[in-house]
């Protein structure tokens, strides 16, 4: 799983609005914003909500991976 409590792993780019992301950047990134949303969703209590994020997180996961 992706590191929480820091910074999103993107490039200064992104923080610009310059679109210029590569694969694995945006990888990385959905995967940061998604574990902050699976974690919010388990702790609201709304398990079917936080596994189907937790699908998600697998499938950025899986990107990340892919772009090695």
């Amino acid at each position: 799983m992706a590191a929480s409590g820091g910074q999103p792993p993107v490039s200064e780019n992104l923080i610009d609005g310059q679109p210029d992301l590569s694969a694995r950047e945006a990888a990385e990134y959905i995967a940061f914003m998604l574990e902050g949303l699976r974690l919010v969703a388990f702790q609201a209590e709304m398990p079917f909500l936080a596994y189907l994020l937790s699908v998600a997180l697998e499938e950025a996961n899986s990107e990340k991976t892919k772009q090695d």
